[in-house]
């Protein structure tokens, strides 16, 4: 964790509390100040918003004095600590925050510069939205010279944009993953056994170059690959299609007794994926039916559990706290009820964990736990890219999204070169 409202922070009572020494100076957008009193009393609804029901290990919160606030969890779980990445702005109809650029006046379309800004004022005034149709029309408009900047680079579109001599690209991995979700409670994939084979058919290396153009990163469970509390050894599955075809009984061109059907939105990627795995599948005797339904639709039927399986993207990191909240059977946030009671109880295990090492241990049992009993096919973390026209000085950061750096573009007295983040 990096320290952003906090100036610093410490942990007491055995680790089971955080003291946090708040930046001088914050203000919201609106002009008020933001002090240890101001926080103390947002956070509870900040917390229990974004932690969901894990905000019932959430003790106390109380302001210490103008500066300093202690927060006090119910265990010492890293998991809790790190949930403190919560987003601080005001209950109010539009956004008030306390970043370096504010919504103006409710608009969808302008942000200004925050003169107040506690890290300092940015060195833009503005920024201007404009939304397309569809990203083929923005990146052609990019192409033309037209905007400075294009919020996501389409795989279709990179080869054109990495010939542009006006265009720089920054590639950053998301902390979102493509994967095929199973419902567990449906008789064709109630066997662990079934889902294990399934996994070890697919080839996630595959996947990346066929269905994402070598546009993601394979994926070995819901872990985060650098989160630092996944052993470096942890489980994680091997592309075995001759050892599945064993598990399902099934030799070489015969039929396994295996069928199912994969729902997927109207989505060119979604498709893609479930094509790719679909034939992969049938290697080895299964049948995955591919059914295309509307975004809204598929959703719906996933949380009436009328659904066999389906191409989804979970959002899996920074650290564990997502997860949990995607895969936990008690979660509000996990909209098709995915994964099992042995899910839940290695999910729980890490939020119980009461120091770095037990954390660490629960980390990779719950990495076993999904490979033991697999709720889903996790098949590669999707990679975006974003283009700024070289008129503008971009600056990046290893390993995270060049929006986080938006406080100090400027423009550019020299082109820049293009970088992979």
């Amino acid at each position: 964790m990096q320290p952003w409202l906090a100036e610093k922070w410490t942990a007491t009572n055995s680790n089971r509390s955080v003291r946090m020494t708040l930046r001088p100076n914050v203000k919201f957008h609106d002009g008020t100040s933001l002090d240890a009193a101001v926080l103390a009393s947002l956070l509870p609804e900040v917390l229990r918003s974004f932690m969901g029901p894990v905000y019932s290990n959430v003790e106390s919160i109380r302001a210490v004095d103008q500066r300093t606030i202690d927060i006090t969890f119910r265990t010492a779980s890293p998991l809790l600590r790190e949930a403190l990445e919560a987003t601080v702005r005001k209950p109010a109809a539009t956004v008030i925050g306390t970043g370096p650029f504010a919504v103006e006046g409710g608009s969808t379309t302008e942000m200004t510069a925050n003169t107040d800004y506690y890290l300092g004022r940015p060195s833009l005034d503005r920024i201007h939205v404009e939304t397309f149709p569809s990203v083929r029309s923005a990146w052609a408009e990019m192409l033309r010279d037209r905007l400075d900047m294009l919020w996501e680079v389409g795989s279709e579109a990179l080869d054109s944009m990495k010939e542009s001599t006006t265009v720089s690209l920054f590639t950053f991995t998301r902390h979102y993953q493509h994967v095929i979700v199973f419902n567990t409670r449906t008789p064709m994939l109630r066997s662990p056994e079934v889902r294990r084979a399934l996994n070890l058919a697919v080839d996630r290396n595959a996947v990346v170059r066929n269905a994402l153009r070598n546009h993601g990163v394979r994926s070995e469970g819901p872990v985060a690959p650098r989160y630092w509390a996944l052993p470096p050894q942890s489980a994680r599955f091997e592309y075995d299609p001759r050892r599945a075809a064993t598990m399902l009984g099934t030799t070489q061109g015969q039929k396994s007794a295996i069928h199912f059907t994969c729902l997927v939105s109207s989505d060119s990627v979604a498709e893609r994926i479930a094509l790719d795995v679909k034939q992969q599948l049938a290697a080895i005797g299964v049948d995955m039916n591919v059914e295309e339904s509307p975004r809204d639709e598929l959703v719906r039927r996933a949380g009436n559990g009328d659904y066999e399986a389906a191409v989804t993207e979970v959002i899996s990191g920074p650290t564990l706290l997502r997860p949990y909240l995607i895969w936990h059977s008690g979660s509000p946030v996990n909209w098709g009820v995915f994964g099992s009671a042995t899910i839940d109880a290695a999910l729980d295990r890490a939020r119980d964990a009461d120091s770095d090492d037990a954390y660490r241990k629960a980390v990779a049992q719950l990495q076993q736990s999904f490979i033991d009993d697999p709720p889903a096919i996790f098949l590669a973390w999707s990679v975006n890219t974003r283009a700024f026209s070289k008129r503008f000085d971009v600056q990046a950061e290893e390993g995270r999204d060049v929006l986080s750096t938006a406080r100090f573009w400027k423009p550019s007295t020299a082109h820049r070169q293009a970088s992979r983040n």
